[in-house]
């Protein structure tokens, strides 16, 4: 059975790689790797946001240590908020102790009574019930509406299962100033030695896997025996296809399409991502592994410190990190320069003494069309919608975009293999 996987970011290459059957990918890009791309220039390396790599999952945890190899490096967690000129440990709410008294005191006593809101509907409910309205306001709130762009009161409850539920001692302990650790899980964490994320990419291609770069995928039609795709000047013919590439673009390559479909897929609410890269000439950007920022003032809601991840990505005797911002058109950002939205993010990190803007000597901009999927307050109607009907079509989903849900790289290998073993038990 001949598998064209549609699609060539760390899910269509993990795809590929357990695939029994002979497959092909075609990817749009000149080169496999999506969001999991490190990017180089004047020497330094950067990623597409932040992929330090962890997983609840044993497997992937050893299967990743297994493909890099001797290239995997090992790091312990140094994420820190920066809250009120600050900085706050990460998660928010194990780093009680150093804030002011009167927030130590609304966050402790808003913990406590937090079952007198009612069950939640949305976001913003779900904070206020879940961690209390000190917690809620003074970071879950504003930090999640910078990160989707949207109002929390507008965004569903799908994906909260993402964020950790702390117990009740660690909230009283942090705020009497007793070290507690939240998100253990990623507490430590995996970074190739070299290459930059992509790294992990070329650990898990094929050897002899079949990808095609450069082929944007414009029209998918059903034949008798299976499938034909054309693009960039090109048609291929597949037994059966695995689309792994946004469904935003996919959806609109299938003929005959009902209009409910189309419509809800529109209906899915995307961010694109934007990074903003600054290398210094000195070593102060290595003490962090990430910093959030959830001040609205400030235009970038995370950084990651390349260095810290890994000195190959840096210059002896420099540092650098990446801002990422999130936008959807017509929000103002979204439609900035790259030399505006850089000066805006230097003079925001410099004023708030995050960084000397005379030391910035590299800069650039990468921006993702597809960077966060959504929870809107349709999302559950929308994703069902168009899950049904590919199902119906006999069209595997698989990823991040394709499947549109918030999932890491482990866990968009964790879907592949899972997909691969199902398509193995089907007849050669």
């Amino acid at each position: 059975m001949n598998v064209g996987i549609l699609g060539g970011g760390i899910t269509g290459i993990t795809l590929q790689r357990y695939l029994e059957h002979p497959s092909e990918v075609l990817e749009a890009a000149g080169h496999p790797g999506g969001l999991c791309t490190t990017i180089f220039k004047d020497g330094f390396g950067y990623d597409i946001g932040g992929h330090i790599l962890f997983s609840k999952s044993k497997e992937i945890n050893e299967l990743v240590e297994q493909l890099l190899g001797d290239n995997c490096g090992y790091a312990k967690r140094a994420n820190q908020i920066y809250f009120k000129n600050r900085l706050v440990k990460y998660p928010f709410e194990n780093g009680l102790g150093v804030l002011d008294k009167e927030d130590i005191y609304e966050c402790l006593m808003g913990y406590l009574k937090r079952e007198e809101y009612p069950e939640p509907t949305n976001l913003r409910e779900w904070c206020y019930r879940r961690f209390g309205k000190g917690l809620a306001e003074l970071y879950l709130i504003p930090y999640n509406e910078k990160i989707w762009n949207l109002s929390t009161d507008k965004m569903s409850l799908e994906w909260v299962d993402r964020i950790p539920s702390p117990p009740t001692e660690d909230i009283v302990k942090s705020a009497l100033g007793y070290e507690t650790e939240g998100y253990l899980h990623q507490l430590y964490f995996k970074y190739p030695k070299k290459g930059g994320v992509q790294a992990l990419v070329e650990a898990v291609r094929k050897p002899d896997g079949e990808i095609s770069c450069d082929f944007k995928v414009e029209n998918i039609r059903r034949q008798k025996s299976g499938w034909t795709v054309a693009g960039s000047g090109d048609t291929r013919s597949y037994d059966r296809i695995a689309v792994t590439f946004p469904v935003h673009e996919a959806i609109q390559c299938f003929e005959g399409v009902p209009d409910k479909v189309k419509n809800a897929i529109a209906g899915l609410r995307y961010n694109t991502i934007n990074i903003v890269f600054i290398a210094v000439n000195d070593e102060s950007l290595l003490q962090h592994s990430a910093l959030y920022i959830p001040d609205p003032n400030v235009i970038t809601h995370r950084l990651c410190y390349m260095g810290f991840f890994s000195k190959e990505l840096v210059k002896p005797g420099t540092s650098s990190l990446i801002a990422e911002i999130t936008t959807n058109p017509g929000d103002g950002v979204h439609e900035m320069s790259d030399e505006a939205m850089t000066e805006r993010v230097i003079e925001d990190l410099h004023r708030e003494g995050l960084i000397d803007k005379k030391k910035v000597i590299v800069t650039d901009v990468t921006r993702c069309k597809y960077g966060y999927p959504v929870y809107d307050l349709n999302y559950y109607k929308n994703s069902k919608i168009f899950h049904d009907y590919f199902a119906s079509i006999d069209v595997d989903l698989c990823g991040r975009f394709a499947q549109f849900e918030y999932i890491n790289s482990d866990e968009c290998m964790r879907r592949a293999i899972a997909l691969a073993d199902k398509l193995n038990t089907l007849p050669h």
